[in-house]
């Protein structure tokens, strides 16, 4: 390798971890390019067969845990780049160098870390994104026409209507929440893995959901739950969203399941939950699809029209200034691996309901 200039009056090479580092992130690259235009390929190889293998060590090892690694995951990640810039710059100006020549030093260090970083999480994770469209990985038709689209979204509101017409309500007369997130997570694992392998997709990893320790800051940031790549842990904040607790923890299982495009896991997600026997998850089901198809209160019932406005409140009441800006970096991220739309990908998952109604019809109750 050529050597680098670091700012001094000595030429030295690249140190070899700072070299693996580049090559990695740049082999990662040149894979992740490739391997995009070959969907098929992804699909059959890693999503339906190493994928499987990896999510399973990764919810096994870390389901031992009550608490979450994730975000210890990331603030690891995070100290590792900035740990790489300060003492690459540190060490540059030790041996002589200039500030501009220092900072190219430490940069490169950081970007060998983040390399390794990247890289891991491709391998981990990341390839799902360039596994097939949702609509082919769950074999949709065509998309209803304009006036049939309009009757499902009628059926969907008075679904909704029905549903919540017997749930159990809180003093507001908001639709009760769950109290024992452990027990929900075991009944939707069981429920996502029915879906899976009647889709004939491979059976998700167990694993274990789990609650985010930094809670308050993501209800500022307006998340309200997230996948760690690293560790194989779904997580949810707390407290959640009326209603939809059922819901987060169904979409962010599916991640754990491989479904990496935010659509195609609140999809497998509604799927899962619409066969419970519970109506409290099939309620928080079409609530959460009716806030992606038209989320206003016209023209349902008393009850829902309540659980609608106390969303609104929710979202008010903890969302901070900052969370626009953490939207458009989440969005950028995903449009860079390669989801169109970045986070308005997660509106799409009603056109791929509306697909799966206009061929299927719509979900019977299940039987007791």
């Amino acid at each position: 390798m050529r050597p680098y200039y670091d700012g001094s009056d000595r030429r030295r090479r690249l140190p070899a971890r700072v070299r693996w580092g580049l090559g990695a992130a740049a082999v990662t690259l040149v894979a992740f390019m490739l391997l995009g235009r070959a969907p098929g390929l992804v699909e059959a190889a890693y999503a339906r067969r190493l994928y499987p293998l990896l999510s399973r060590l990764l919810a096994a090892l870390s389901g031992w845990l009550p608490f979450s690694l994730t975000e210890m995951s990331f603030l690891l990640a995070g100290l590792l780049v900035l740990g790489g810039l300060i003492f690459g710059f540190r060490g540059a100006r030790s041996r002589g160098a200039g500030i501009i020549g220092a900072v190219f030093s430490g940069g490169l260090r950081a970007a060998a870390a983040g390399g390794w970083i990247w890289s891991a999480f491709v391998v981990l994770w990341g390839l799902n994104y360039l596994r097939q469209r949702p609509v082919e990985i769950f074999q949709l038709g065509p998309r209803p026409a304009a006036e049939a689209a309009g009757q499902w979204r009628l059926r969907i509101g008075e679904r909704l209507d029905l549903l919540r017409a017997d749930l159990e309500e809180d003093s507001l007369g908001v639709v009760r929440g769950f109290d024992d997130l452990a027990a929900l997570d075991r009944r939707i694992r069981a429920l996502e893995g029915a879906t899976a392998t009647d889709l004939g997709l491979p059976r998700p990893a167990g694993g274990r959901t789990k609650v985010f320790l930094l809670s308050p800051l993501l209800l500022r940031w307006g998340v309200s739950g997230t996948y760690g790549p690293f560790t194989g842990e779904p997580n949810v904040v707390l407290p959640a969203p009326p209603g939809l607790l059922p819901a987060i923890v169904a979409h962010e299982r599916a991640h754990l399941a491989g479904m990496a495009w935010e659509e195609a896991a609140s999809f497998l997600g509604l799927l899962s939950l619409w066969r419970s026997e519970d109506p409290r998850l099939r309620y928080a089901a079409w609530l959460s699809l009716w806030l992606e198809l038209s989320p206003t209160t016209k023209g349902r019932s008393p009850a829902v029209q309540r659980d609608l406005r106390a969303i609104s409140a929710f979202a008010r009441a903890h969302r901070g200034w900052e969370a626009p800006v953490v939207r458009r970096t989440y969005s950028t991220y995903l449009e860079a691996h390669g989801v169109t739309g970045g986070t308005a990908s997660y509106s799409r998952v009603a056109d791929l309901v509306l697909r799966y109604l206009e061929h299927s019809g719509m979900p019977a109750p299940p039987e007791r």
